[in-house]
């Protein structure tokens, strides 16, 4: 039998902690071994645990989920990173990847797309739920009509693939539909997420 991924839970809420502990250990291949309400609690469970994955909000009291991902790359083995947060903003998401993060969900999407990020990230793959995808869509098209994006236009591959990721589609059916293999799905994701220029909000939306 397969051990189940030893996962470490960050979140400023306690109810929320024990909601994704249930959650986790009943979708059967996951141990929680630590949970954290705060960045630099989360970074004291890492190394005390290390664990396979971290799963963590973008918003964490004492030190920023931002920061703490940037710090995690100092853990050897590194655990993968998961952010499942309310913001779905493509300024924090973009950070959130170019800090380390392999994955980023919506706290609005059902239990199935946290399921596949889950998988997903435990395999090496990037993953972007549907929720988030939109918004970056959205931003994308913005940036198409009027500024450049990241000093080049739009590769067309990639504005189908957020198309698609928006909708839900699997990486096996995205590169079904473009006649892409599944790593190339996955480094057009990556490429676009790092390329994501930075944007200039009146305010910060984690505040």
């Amino acid at each position: 039998m397969r051990a189940r991924r030893q996962v470490v839970i960050a979140d400023a809420h306690r109810l929320w902690r024990h909601t994704l502990r249930k959650v986790l250990e009943g979708f059967g291949a996951y141990c929680v071994v630590g949970e954290a309400a705060s960045g630099e609690a989360l970074l004291e469970q890492a190394e005390r645990t290390r664990p396979d994955i971290i799963l963590t909000d973008a918003i964490l009291p004492a030190l920023d989920g931002i920061e703490v991902l940037k710090r995690l790359r100092g853990i050897a083995p590194v655990p993968r990173a998961l952010v499942l947060s309310e913001i779905e903003d493509p300024e924090v998401v973009r950070e959130a990847f170019a800090a380390g993060a392999m994955g980023y969900v919506s706290k609005r999407e059902d239990l199935v797309v946290l399921r596949r990020a889950l998988g997903a990230v435990c395999g090496g793959v990037s993953f972007l739920s549907p929720r988030v995808a939109r918004g970056i869509l959205e931003f994308a098209q913005g940036e198409a009509v009027g500024r450049s994006f990241g000093r080049k236009s739009i590769p067309l591959v990639e504005l189908e693939l957020l198309r698609f990721l928006a909708k839900g589609w699997s990486d096996k059916v995205i590169a079904a539909a473009l006649g892409l293999g599944l790593e190339a799905v996955n480094y057009y994701r990556l490429d676009l997420l790092r390329r994501l220029p930075r944007m200039t909000p009146t305010s910060d939306p984690r505040l």
